[in-house]
């Protein structure tokens, strides 16, 4: 079963093939309709003010479309490299965390990316909504969500011996988050059923978790033997056959 899902990085270039059709079609017909409005323009008295100006139509068609292809494609590489390593969904002993890039800025030459980090302990998950037959890359959890909105360099965690999630600055422990009822993952991951299907499997394990015995150290160190007492008269030591019939 995965504890780790990675963003669906894809979607930014099926989003990217839609936009690029829906402009550069309607651009391509205008540049059609300008080419035959020039060539029926050539003759001797036809308007050649007019065919110019279908000419200058053209080129600026032109010049749209390839700005409209350079700029798709290089936010949608930017997308792709912050969201392949800021975007993920992991699954912990006790809760689940949902990161996600939210942006950034360059500030005195430095660049500042900014995440959304939701965490969701098992012990406050009530429910999880999906439904596959009209939003299957939708997931939704309903519960006790703890939600970051800070640079990702704070955002830093580990897992203890005992399975809770510690945040690298302490601080983020106990505040600076916001307590929220309700989380939408809603297209980053594609299809969710894997997804629900891991979350469901180890919230049912930490459910039917064993309760962990309180420590005792009398369980892990033996205790010494005690040696029985002796004396310096070894007749005394002999052992004995008088049964004092």
């Amino acid at each position: 079963m995965r504890e780790y899902f990675h963003a669906d990085s894809s979607i930014y270039k099926r989003r990217l093939k839609r936009t690029l059709i829906t402009v550069l079609v309607p651009l391509a017909a205008i540049c059609m309709f300008c080419t035959a409005t020039i060539i029926f323009n050539m003759r001797s008295d036809g308007d050649k003010e007019f065919a110019l100006l279908m000419l200058y139509i053209i080129m600026g068609c032109v010049a749209l479309g390839i700005t409209t292809c350079f700029a798709g494609a290089y936010i949608v590489d930017k997308k792709q490299r912050r969201h392949a390593r800021f975007t993920y969904f992991d699954i912990l002993p006790k809760g689940l965390i949902f990161s996600r890039y939210a942006g950034e800025h360059i500030l005195y030459g430095k660049r500042t990316v900014y995440r959304k980090l939701c965490y969701i302990p098992f012990s406050g998950l009530e429910d999880i909504q999906r439904t596959p037959k009209t939003s299957p890359h939708d997931i939704t959890f309903i519960g006790d969500i703890h939600e970051y909105l800070l640079p990702s360099d704070s955002l830093g965690y580990h897992i203890n011996e005992d399975g809770d999630l510690l945040f690298d600055h302490p601080e983020l422990n106990e505040r600076f988050f916001e307590l929220r009822t309700k989380l939408v993952i809603s297209e980053d991951f594609g299809n969710t059923k894997l997804m629900e299907a891991a979350v469901r499997y180890y919230l049912e394990q930490f459910r039917n978790a064993p309760e962990k015995k309180p420590f005792n150290i009398a369980d892990y160190v033996a205790q010494k033997s005690k040696k029985p007492l002796r004396t310096s008269n070894p007749l005394l030591e002999a052992p004995s056959f008088d049964r004092k019939w």
